[in-house]
């Protein structure tokens, strides 16, 4: 069963974009780890660059955008892939339990 959970960051009140957190821990933690290496790349390659210090403020301005919402959306499916693996423990502890 469908488990649709808003992201966290957002523009407006309305929750475009959600997780299924009925997915597997698994699959949750690979899509997390993905937005967290993209927002690592992201900044680790300003962070190298010589002209770093010579960006305007509105160009610095919208690689910590998309850093931010990249290690946002990181953050909750984390979260969701934590809650899918307590899920799958106590599902399995229920199941020896009657086995």
């Amino acid at each position: 069963m469908t488990q649709l959970s808003p992201l966290t960051y957002r523009i407006g009140e309305e929750p475009v974009l959600a997780v299924d957190e009925s997915c597997s821990a698994d699959a949750l933690q690979d899509n997390a780890e993905a937005r967290l290496e993209a927002a690592r790349g992201l900044l680790e390659t300003i962070a190298s660059l010589d002209v770093a210090y010579q960006l305007p403020g509105h160009d610095l301005a919208n690689v910590a955008q998309a850093a931010q919402v990249l290690t946002a959306d990181a953050a909750d499916l984390y979260r969701a892939s934590h809650q899918a693996a307590k899920r799958l423990t106590s599902s399995t502890g229920r199941a020896q339990q009657h086995g």
